[in-house]
């Protein structure tokens, strides 16, 4: 009987965690609880951003994260993920053609919703750094770099996660930096719009 009572034990405290199902507000429906186990999440952005210059730049970025464990297990749960996100900037949109070519290296957080509203949202922040400029600079100089913010706000379009994970996205952005090292005034805007791929 100890053994039974151990073995039963055991298995109890093995099993995945689930909640009873919850009740959508919206519908009236009983939602499904799904298993709260992070899963990594991956996007992929295309950008076109607009600064204080006329020629506009060409982003890419790449987002690579680990989803957060949702607070309530249920397919319309919003989820977080956090992760690296690596953008590469070419074009005339950051800091008066100072730079044709900028990387991006930023601390972000991913939202997504698996079911409607499909809101898709990013915020973060970190530097820009300044790898190619028109005029050759001198030997051993520095490359200004640039602290700064960026946003997204957009729409997940394409099946729904518990029928694919692969979604695509669609939105606007805006970003505002600051070149402390070259002792700007002001923190110079750019803003844009985005088109990519969301593996949520």
């Amino acid at each position: 009987m100890i053994a039974l009572t151990s073995v039963l034990a055991a298995a109890l405290v093995m099993a995945p965690s689930t909640t009873p199902a919850a009740t959508s507000s919206d519908t009236g429906v009983q939602v499904r609880p799904v298993k709260l186990a992070p899963h990594v999440v991956f996007a992929n952005h295309y950008s076109l951003t607009f600064g204080l210059e006329e020629v506009p730049s060409g982003d890419i970025a790449l987002f690579f994260g680990r989803a957060l464990p949702a607070l309530a297990p249920t397919r319309a749960h919003r989820r977080w993920a956090l992760g690296y996100q690596l953008t590469v900037s070419v074009g005339g949109a950051d800091r008066y053609a100072l730079s044709a070519f900028t990387h991006r290296h930023h601390l972000m957080a991913v939202g997504y919703s698996v079911r409607r509203p499909r809101l898709y949202v990013t915020i973060g922040g970190g530097i820009a750094i300044f790898a190619g400029t028109p005029r050759p600079l001198p030997p051993g100089a520095w490359r200004p770099s640039v602290a700064e913010f960026e946003g997204r706000l957009g729409y997940i379009f394409g099946p729904r996660r518990h029928r694919r994970r692969l979604a695509g996205v669609v939105g606007g952005m805006a970003r505002l930096g600051w070149n402390a090292a070259s002792l700007e005034k002001a923190p110079v805007p750019q803003i844009g719009a985005f088109l990519g791929l969301l593996l949520r």
